[in-house]
């Protein structure tokens, strides 16, 4: 089967990994093992999990060859699909006409997302205007509490001290505390007070600094080069890369070689670097979005992103319904 390269626009085989035109990685290959709609019948069913509003509503129109203004549609023509728009001015421009039904529902599909981020975005800015109090309210809520927080710290730290009995949390104040008191055994209450604060403050610097460090290196893929093989560390696990099937697969902690672990600067492989392939992206990749991504803390596509929610409104008219698409 034939299917458009989505960079240079020209046909090439659905099973090729690489267009032979202009070198891009063919995506087409991914719509045969990921979850997307592949068929119209898959779309609807898709549209109907969303609980989203009726097609007169949205203004897409799944299987059917709608006639009137502003809309955008899928329908079967024979052995073809024909993926449209139709614009405010009644004129219809056609996005994709052919025999790859998969293709033609991926374009509407993806449209499909688009539009409901962006309605959810509308009506999320529309309920900010209409709540600032709230907002502010929830504001001083959040600092308060951590103010609740600190103030609670500080006292434990205090009342733990004196009778010498620490706890896991605490060590690195407490030990700060003792050391300080020692070694200048003259200082007022008061001024105790104060070293205890900053003593605590640093702490809870140096402890949201760790937790922020681990979360965004844990969750970023490090993308080693051995030996013309790449590997990747991500979330604690390895993987190394399969140049024949454009994909990556999980490998035991002992597969990964010693030379990387004990010198791991010489040879990481820096993500758009020189000698760097679009193939190598670990999260574009079929193992990622197959067995990952819906595990991802920071993923913002799974199928629940565009879950509608029946108190919130659908306004089609902010549409661009003079563009061809």
């Amino acid at each position: 089967m034939k299917v458009k390269c989505e960079y240079c626009g020209s046909m090439i085989d659905d099973q090729s990994a690489y267009c032979p035109n202009c070198g891009s990685p063919n995506k087409n290959i991914r719509r045969t093992h990921d979850k997307t709609p592949k068929t119209i019948e898959e779309l609807q069913q898709w549209y109907q999990d969303r609980n989203l509003p009726p097609y007169e509503t949205t203004r897409f129109f799944i299987g059917e060859n709608y006639q009137g203004k502003r809309a955008f549609g899928i329908y079967r023509d024979g052995d073809e699909v024909v993926v449209y728009k139709n614009k405010d001015d009644g004129t219809r421009a056609i996005r994709y006409q052919g025999t790859d039904e998969a293709y033609g529902v991926n374009e509407l599909y993806l449209k499909l997302k688009s539009e409901i981020l962006n309605q959810k975005a509308h009506n999320s800015k529309g309920g900010r205007k209409s709540s600032k109090t709230s907002a502010k309210e929830g504001c001083l809520g959040i600092l308060l509490g951590w103010l609740g927080m600190m103030v609670m710290g500080l006292v434990s730290i205090v009342v733990i001290a004196k009778p010498l009995i620490t706890i896991a949390a605490f060590v690195v104040p407490i030990g700060l505390y003792a050391l300080l008191h020692k070694m200048f055994p003259d200082l007022k209450n008061k001024i105790n007070n104060k070293i205890v604060l900053i003593a605590f403050i640093v702490y809870l610097v140096l402890a949201l600094t760790g937790i922020g460090y681990y979360a965004i290196n844990c969750y970023t893929p490090v993308y080693y080069n051995h030996d013309g093989n790449v590997y990747v560390q991500y979330d604690n696990d390895y993987y190394m890369y399969d140049a024949d099937d454009n994909d990556y697969y999980p490998i035991d902690r002992n597969d990964f070689p010693s030379e990387i672990r004990e010198n791991p600067s010489d040879y990481e492989f820096s993500y758009g670097g020189e000698g760097w392939d679009s193939s190598y992206s670990f999260k574009d990749s079929d193992y990622y979005n197959d067995n990952l991504a819906s595990d991802d803390y920071s993923s913002s596509d799974s199928d629940s992103s565009y879950d509608w929610d029946s108190g919130s409104s659908w306004d089609s008219g902010g549409s661009d319904w003079g563009s061809d698409w």
